[in-house]
């Protein structure tokens, strides 16, 4: 079964989950003066929801599914330049942690968060130069 299945191409939703990514990110940097965990938390939101503009843009979304999170990011892994190995390996570690932090009990970090935050923010930049760049 594949992890992805087809949908039409919408402009406007692309861009309303940029603008949803964009939000969460900037909540992210704000909530870091008083909340490493919940502003970890929020940047993972704001990276999955970038990765989830990427899919749309191709016509594609996620099946809900096990392990959904693992398939949107490597969408996006596959779809934007390599050299944003590190990101998504942070990424994949961020998915991780969080996991554990919402399941079990996990300790994240200011150096954590920061490092997360900062990380999801550049990748967005990088998204929505994308974006502009295939013109959605």
């Amino acid at each position: 079964m594949t992890k992805t299945k087809p949908q039409q191409v919408d402009p406007r939703q692309v861009e309303t989950f940029l603008a949803d990514a964009r939000k969460k990110a900037a909540s992210s940097r704000k909530i870091l003066a008083f909340d490493a965990a919940t502003a970890y938390q929020t940047a993972y939101e704001a990276m999955l929801k970038g990765c989830l503009a990427l899919m749309l843009s191709y016509g594609q979304r996620p099946r809900l599914q096990l392990g959904h999170h693992i398939a949107i990011i490597e969408f996006a892994q596959q779809h934007l330049p390599s050299n944003l190995g590190s990101a998504f390996a942070l990424f994949d570690r961020m998915r991780r942690k969080r996991n554990s932090a919402f399941y079990d009990v996990a300790i994240i970090s200011e150096t954590e968060a920061n490092e997360a935050v900062a990380a999801v923010e550049k990748y967005l930049n990088l998204l929505a130069a994308d974006l502009a760049k295939r013109r959605l």
